[in-house]
């Protein structure tokens, strides 16, 4: 195991769960973590060499009607997820079932030309556009400024202070993008989490799909947008505790205020 890594998912759920997780536990489960990760790397190679009707006969639906209605409803959507399950297939299983839309997925680029080819090839294979998050708003406001727009974000990583807001999350302080928020709140679409889960031996996924999150619209701009985040703060937890296992617990997810939980 890559002892850095280790060490990091090891802090997070020392923080989160103290001794009401047992040792074995948490060892088993960052076992489980690496097997993810090494499923989700593999599968971006394989995705583009399955006919798209085996790839989706993997996946289940459920409650699949929160964006449905949504999108009839408010002409737009924000999906919101998080790395965890098989997130990587928001970008491959789901582009086809709302064709209608014009799509984009929000992403983060690294320092390696190579890698983001891959990443930007991958998500784009669905005719789904990918934007980078540095300097993402400008092309999320010509995206949303017409109907039937849809993008999926990851919300689930730590940022600095000054490009979120501050929530709780697992009782912890944290930090989270506000972006679909103010989208939210700018263009009155619903926000709409999605969680896709790994059954079985990686042979089957469950796509699960939460109620819309709203931001309203009051004169007070700043408490609507933090409460729109909490929400989307706490479906994400609440998906995570009812399967902590399917997590990427490696990020840093606590650095901006727990900073020293991550000097190993």
């Amino acid at each position: 195991m890559d002892r850095r890594r280790y060490k990091d998912a090891r802090a997070n759920l020392d923080f989160v769960y103290g001794e009401q997780m047992s040792e074995v536990d948490k060892k088993a489960l960052i076992q489980t973590c690496y097997k993810n990760f090494a499923f989700v790397l593999l599968e971006t190679i394989r995705v583009p060499f399955i006919p798209l009707d085996k790839h989706t006969k993997r996946f289940r639906f459920v409650d699949e009607e929160h964006i449905l209605q949504t999108l009839e409803k408010d002409k737009g959507a924000v999906l919101i997820s998080a790395h965890y399950g098989y997130w990587e297939a928001m970008a491959s299983v789901l582009p086809p079932r709302y064709h209608w839309c014009n799509m984009a997925s929000l992403g983060r680029l690294t320092q390696f030309s190579a890698i983001n080819e891959l990443i930007i090839q991958r998500r784009e294979m669905q005719n789904v556009k990918f934007i980078d998050k540095k300097g993402a708003f400008k092309h999320l406001l010509k995206l949303y400024g017409a109907e039937n727009a849809l993008a999926g974000i990851l919300v689930d990583q730590n940022i600095s202070a000054s490009e979120g807001v501050w929530v709780e999350f697992f009782g912890k302080k944290a930090t989270h993008t506000t972006i679909a928020s103010v989208l939210s709140r700018r263009f009155n679409v619903g926000i709409v989490p999605v969680m896709i889960e790994i059954k079985e031996n990686y042979k089957s996924f469950e796509a699960r799909f939460y109620p819309p999150i709203y931001c309203k619209k009051s004169e007070d701009s700043t408490q609507n947008i933090l409460e729109a985040t909490q929400a989307q703060a706490d479906a994400i937890e609440k998906a995570i505790r009812a399967k902590p296992q399917d997590w990427f617990w490696f990020h840093k997810r606590f650095k901006s205020a727990y900073q020293e939980i991550y000097t190993h």
